[in-house]
Protein backbone atom coordinates (compact mmCIF):
# COMPACT_ATOMS: atom_id res chain seq x y z
CA UNK A 1 0.00 0.00 0.00
CA UNK A 2 1.00 3.74 -0.92
CA UNK A 3 2.06 5.08 2.15
CA UNK A 4 3.81 8.83 3.08
CA UNK A 5 7.19 7.79 4.72
CA UNK A 6 8.84 10.61 6.34
CA UNK A 7 8.20 13.56 8.28
CA UNK A 8 10.43 15.35 5.76
CA UNK A 9 9.67 18.75 7.62
CA UNK A 10 7.75 21.44 9.43
CA UNK A 11 7.08 25.31 9.17
CA UNK A 12 6.24 27.43 12.48
CA UNK A 13 5.38 30.80 13.20
CA UNK A 14 6.94 32.97 16.09
CA UNK A 15 7.13 36.28 17.19
CA UNK A 16 10.92 36.77 17.89
CA UNK A 17 12.86 35.58 15.23
CA UNK A 18 15.66 36.51 16.62
CA UNK A 19 15.46 34.77 20.35
CA UNK A 20 14.24 31.85 18.06
CA UNK A 21 18.14 32.20 15.95
CA UNK A 22 20.05 32.27 19.64
CA UNK A 23 17.71 28.94 20.47
CA UNK A 24 18.36 27.08 17.41
CA UNK A 25 22.33 27.77 16.99
CA UNK A 26 23.24 27.94 20.90
CA UNK A 27 21.05 25.22 22.45
CA UNK A 28 19.74 23.25 19.61
CA UNK A 29 22.87 23.11 17.85
CA UNK A 30 20.84 23.37 14.40
CA UNK A 31 23.07 25.47 11.36
CA UNK A 32 20.90 28.89 10.96
CA UNK A 33 21.08 28.44 6.87
CA UNK A 34 19.20 32.31 6.15
CA UNK A 35 21.25 35.28 6.40
CA UNK A 36 20.61 37.59 9.69
CA UNK A 37 17.32 39.88 8.72
CA UNK A 38 15.78 37.52 6.34
CA UNK A 39 12.23 37.31 6.69
CA UNK A 40 12.38 33.73 8.43
CA UNK A 41 14.61 31.52 9.78
CA UNK A 42 16.00 27.87 8.04
CA UNK A 43 17.26 25.47 9.99
CA UNK A 44 19.80 22.52 9.16
CA UNK A 45 19.90 19.43 10.67
CA UNK A 46 21.52 17.21 7.80
CA UNK A 47 22.37 17.08 4.06
CA UNK A 48 19.21 18.62 2.90
CA UNK A 49 18.96 22.66 2.84
CA UNK A 50 16.58 22.66 5.50
CA UNK A 51 14.08 21.01 7.90
CA UNK A 52 12.69 23.21 10.01
CA UNK A 53 11.28 26.95 8.65
CA UNK A 54 10.66 29.89 11.26
CA UNK A 55 8.54 32.27 9.82
CA UNK A 56 7.51 36.24 11.57
CA UNK A 57 3.74 36.05 12.92
CA UNK A 58 1.34 35.82 15.75
CA UNK A 59 0.29 31.77 16.02
CA UNK A 60 3.56 31.08 17.81
CA UNK A 61 2.89 27.25 16.72
CA UNK A 62 3.24 25.07 14.37
CA UNK A 63 1.54 26.20 10.92
CA UNK A 64 2.61 23.44 8.41
CA UNK A 65 3.91 19.70 8.39
CA UNK A 66 5.19 18.38 5.79
CA UNK A 67 5.48 14.45 5.05
CA UNK A 68 6.69 12.67 1.90
CA UNK A 69 6.55 9.98 -0.08
CA UNK A 70 9.04 7.42 -1.91
CA UNK A 71 8.49 8.04 -5.73
CA UNK A 72 5.95 9.67 -8.18
CA UNK A 73 3.84 6.53 -7.82
CA UNK A 74 2.84 6.32 -4.39
CA UNK A 75 2.28 10.43 -4.72
CA UNK A 76 -0.03 10.07 -7.23
CA UNK A 77 -1.86 7.26 -5.29
CA UNK A 78 -2.04 8.69 -1.93
CA UNK A 79 -4.08 12.00 -4.52
CA UNK A 80 -6.07 9.49 -5.28
CA UNK A 81 -7.17 8.06 -2.51
CA UNK A 82 -7.19 11.70 -0.68
CA UNK A 83 -9.70 12.81 -3.48
CA UNK A 84 -12.39 9.91 -3.16
CA UNK A 85 -12.20 10.20 0.68
CA UNK A 86 -13.73 13.96 0.00
CA UNK A 87 -10.46 15.43 1.32
CA UNK A 88 -9.95 19.14 -0.46
CA UNK A 89 -6.54 18.40 -2.43
CA UNK A 90 -4.79 21.44 -3.73
CA UNK A 91 -1.46 21.15 -6.25
CA UNK A 92 1.77 23.17 -4.87
CA UNK A 93 2.61 25.06 -7.90
CA UNK A 94 6.23 26.02 -9.36
CA UNK A 95 7.18 28.34 -7.33
CA UNK A 96 5.60 26.47 -3.87
CA UNK A 97 7.77 23.20 -4.72
CA UNK A 98 10.76 25.16 -5.52
CA UNK A 99 10.56 26.89 -2.04
CA UNK A 100 10.00 23.66 -0.35
CA UNK A 101 12.46 21.67 -2.20
CA UNK A 102 10.58 19.22 -3.81
CA UNK A 103 9.27 17.71 -7.19
CA UNK A 104 5.91 17.76 -6.56
CA UNK A 105 3.14 18.72 -3.91
CA UNK A 106 -0.04 18.36 -2.78
CA UNK A 107 -1.50 20.86 0.32
CA UNK A 108 -4.29 20.00 2.43
CA UNK A 109 -5.66 20.06 5.95
CA UNK A 110 -5.94 16.97 8.52
CA UNK A 111 -9.83 16.35 10.10
CA UNK A 112 -8.14 18.82 12.60
CA UNK A 113 -7.57 21.20 10.51
CA UNK A 114 -3.56 21.12 10.07
CA UNK A 115 -2.01 21.94 6.76
CA UNK A 116 -0.28 19.31 5.65
CA UNK A 117 1.75 19.10 2.76
CA UNK A 118 2.99 15.88 0.71
CA UNK A 119 5.43 15.95 -1.37
CA UNK A 120 8.28 13.53 -3.12
CA UNK A 121 11.95 14.19 -4.56
CA UNK A 122 13.10 16.43 -1.91
CA UNK A 123 16.33 18.17 -2.97
CA UNK A 124 19.71 16.53 -1.24
CA UNK A 125 22.78 18.28 -1.08
CA UNK A 126 25.23 16.31 0.16
CA UNK A 127 28.23 18.81 -1.30
CA UNK A 128 27.18 20.89 1.69
CA UNK A 129 26.69 18.76 4.64
CA UNK A 130 25.52 19.89 7.87
CA UNK A 131 27.99 22.23 9.46
CA UNK A 132 26.89 22.46 13.70
CA UNK A 133 27.92 25.92 15.26
CA UNK A 134 29.13 24.03 17.85
CA UNK A 135 30.84 20.36 18.62
CA UNK A 136 28.18 17.87 17.60
CA UNK A 137 27.72 14.09 16.28
CA UNK A 138 24.42 15.37 14.33
CA UNK A 139 20.81 14.20 13.89
CA UNK A 140 19.37 11.12 13.15
CA UNK A 141 17.45 11.54 10.33
CA UNK A 142 17.84 10.02 6.76
CA UNK A 143 15.57 7.28 5.99
CA UNK A 144 13.38 7.96 9.24
CA UNK A 145 13.09 12.18 8.69
CA UNK A 146 13.29 15.38 10.59
CA UNK A 147 12.08 13.37 13.97
CA UNK A 148 8.90 13.37 15.21
CA UNK A 149 5.86 15.79 16.33
CA UNK A 150 3.70 15.19 19.24
CA UNK A 151 0.11 17.03 17.72
CA UNK A 152 -2.75 18.88 20.10
CA UNK A 153 -6.13 17.90 18.49
CA UNK A 154 -9.85 17.25 19.91
CA UNK A 155 -11.16 14.54 17.59
CA UNK A 156 -8.15 12.11 18.43
CA UNK A 157 -10.19 9.11 17.04
CA UNK A 158 -11.09 11.21 13.92
CA UNK A 159 -7.68 12.23 13.12
CA UNK A 160 -6.10 8.31 14.13
CA UNK A 161 -8.25 6.91 11.27
CA UNK A 162 -7.61 9.90 8.65
CA UNK A 163 -3.63 9.36 9.05
CA UNK A 164 -4.08 5.64 9.12
CA UNK A 165 -6.27 4.91 6.35
CA UNK A 166 -5.79 7.79 3.88
CA UNK A 167 -1.58 8.29 4.59
CA UNK A 168 -0.96 4.47 5.68
CA UNK A 169 0.69 5.19 9.18
CA UNK A 170 0.68 2.18 11.29
CA UNK A 171 -0.40 2.71 14.81
CA UNK A 172 2.51 1.87 17.19
CA UNK A 173 0.83 1.88 20.86
CA UNK A 174 -1.56 4.27 23.29
CA UNK A 175 -0.73 5.81 26.43
CA UNK A 176 -3.79 6.60 28.42
CA UNK A 177 -2.40 8.02 31.54
CA UNK A 178 -4.46 9.98 34.62
CA UNK A 179 -1.40 12.09 35.40
CA UNK A 180 0.31 13.52 32.93
CA UNK A 181 1.60 17.06 34.54
CA UNK A 182 -1.16 16.84 36.82
CA UNK A 183 -3.94 16.14 34.17
CA UNK A 184 -5.35 13.39 31.91
CA UNK A 185 -4.04 12.37 28.74
CA UNK A 186 -4.78 9.77 25.89
CA UNK A 187 -2.15 9.71 22.97
CA UNK A 188 -1.79 7.84 20.03
CA UNK A 189 1.31 7.10 18.60
CA UNK A 190 1.70 6.05 14.86
CA UNK A 191 5.11 5.35 12.46
CA UNK A 192 5.66 5.17 8.97
CA UNK A 193 9.41 3.64 9.14
CA UNK A 194 11.51 2.45 11.25
CA UNK A 195 11.00 5.34 13.85
CA UNK A 196 9.20 4.19 16.83
CA UNK A 197 6.70 6.96 15.64
CA UNK A 198 6.70 10.31 13.48
CA UNK A 199 3.41 11.12 14.21
CA UNK A 200 1.75 11.57 18.46
CA UNK A 201 -1.72 13.04 18.94
CA UNK A 202 -3.98 13.01 21.90
CA UNK A 203 -5.69 16.43 23.81
CA UNK A 204 -4.16 18.51 26.63
CA UNK A 205 -5.75 22.15 26.82
CA UNK A 206 -2.20 24.01 25.71
CA UNK A 207 -3.70 26.80 23.37
CA UNK A 208 -1.54 25.72 20.57
CA UNK A 209 -1.48 23.01 17.92
CA UNK A 210 2.18 21.59 18.47
CA UNK A 211 2.65 20.30 21.54
CA UNK A 212 6.30 19.37 20.88
CA UNK A 213 8.69 18.71 18.15
CA UNK A 214 11.69 15.77 18.70
CA UNK A 215 15.09 16.15 17.28
CA UNK A 216 16.94 12.92 18.05
CA UNK A 217 21.10 12.93 18.33
CA UNK A 218 23.33 10.49 17.53
CA UNK A 219 25.91 10.81 20.30
CA UNK A 220 24.61 10.28 24.02
CA UNK A 221 26.65 12.94 25.29
CA UNK A 222 24.94 15.33 22.96
CA UNK A 223 22.16 15.47 25.42
CA UNK A 224 23.84 16.26 27.94
CA UNK A 225 25.64 18.99 26.18
CA UNK A 226 22.56 20.25 25.02
CA UNK A 227 21.30 20.06 28.82
CA UNK A 228 24.21 22.09 30.19
CA UNK A 229 23.42 24.60 27.33
CA UNK A 230 19.81 25.22 28.31
CA UNK A 231 21.08 25.50 32.14
CA UNK A 232 23.44 28.22 30.90
CA UNK A 233 21.10 30.49 28.88
CA UNK A 234 17.52 31.97 29.04
CA UNK A 235 15.61 29.13 28.25
CA UNK A 236 13.78 26.84 30.32
CA UNK A 237 13.48 23.33 31.03
CA UNK A 238 10.27 22.08 31.08
CA UNK A 239 10.31 18.38 31.66
CA UNK A 240 13.47 16.28 33.19
CA UNK A 241 15.81 13.87 32.08
CA UNK A 242 13.89 10.35 31.19
CA UNK A 243 13.30 7.60 29.24
CA UNK A 244 9.81 7.00 27.60
CA UNK A 245 8.07 3.82 28.52
CA UNK A 246 7.13 3.27 24.86
CA UNK A 247 10.18 4.57 22.10
CA UNK A 248 12.76 3.70 24.79
CA UNK A 249 13.82 7.53 24.02
CA UNK A 250 16.58 9.09 26.78
CA UNK A 251 15.55 12.98 26.02
CA UNK A 252 14.49 16.19 28.35
CA UNK A 253 12.43 18.97 26.91
CA UNK A 254 12.95 22.64 26.76
CA UNK A 255 10.62 25.37 25.94
CA UNK A 256 11.91 27.25 22.95
CA UNK A 257 11.00 31.03 22.36
CA UNK A 258 7.54 30.53 21.16
CA UNK A 259 6.54 28.43 23.76
CA UNK A 260 6.62 25.39 21.82
CA UNK A 261 8.45 22.43 23.68
CA UNK A 262 11.45 20.85 22.09
CA UNK A 263 12.38 17.24 23.09
CA UNK A 264 16.02 16.48 22.89
CA UNK A 265 17.05 12.88 22.73
CA UNK A 266 18.79 9.79 22.04
CA UNK A 267 18.18 6.19 21.89
CA UNK A 268 14.96 5.91 19.80
CA UNK A 269 13.38 2.37 19.46
CA UNK A 270 13.71 0.99 15.64
CA UNK A 271 10.55 -0.80 14.94
CA UNK A 272 10.53 -3.47 12.52
CA UNK A 273 8.05 -3.52 10.05
CA UNK A 274 6.28 -6.91 10.50
CA UNK A 275 6.42 -5.65 14.00
CA UNK A 276 1.86 -5.32 14.52
CA UNK A 277 1.67 -6.16 18.10
CA UNK A 278 0.07 -2.48 19.29
CA UNK A 279 0.20 -1.98 23.05
CA UNK A 280 -1.47 0.35 25.57
CA UNK A 281 0.57 2.07 28.47
CA UNK A 282 -0.49 3.89 31.63
CA UNK A 283 2.53 6.41 32.17
CA UNK A 284 4.16 8.16 29.39
CA UNK A 285 7.65 7.51 30.62
CA UNK A 286 9.92 4.62 32.98
CA UNK A 287 11.76 6.62 34.77
CA UNK A 288 12.29 10.51 35.31
CA UNK A 289 10.63 13.14 32.21
CA UNK A 290 8.85 15.16 35.86
CA UNK A 291 7.09 18.29 34.75
CA UNK A 292 9.27 21.22 35.89
CA UNK A 293 7.35 24.21 37.63
CA UNK A 294 7.42 27.85 35.77
CA UNK A 295 10.32 29.95 37.19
Amino acid sequence: MAQVKRLAYVQMEATDLDAWRDFASNVLACEVVSAPGAADLRLKVDDRPWRIQVTQGPRNDIVVMGLEVDCGEDFATIRARLADAGVDVRVGGNDACEARGVREMLCFRDPAGMEVELSYGALMRPQQPFHAPLAHGGFVTGEQGLGHVMLVVENVEEVHRFYCDLLGFVTSDFVSTANYGGQKGNFVFMRCNARHHSLAIGYLPLGRRLGHLMLQVRDFDDVGRALDRVHQSRFRQTRALGRHINDRMFSFYVESPSGVQVEYGWGGLEVEAEDLDVKTYDVTSAWGHQHLLVK
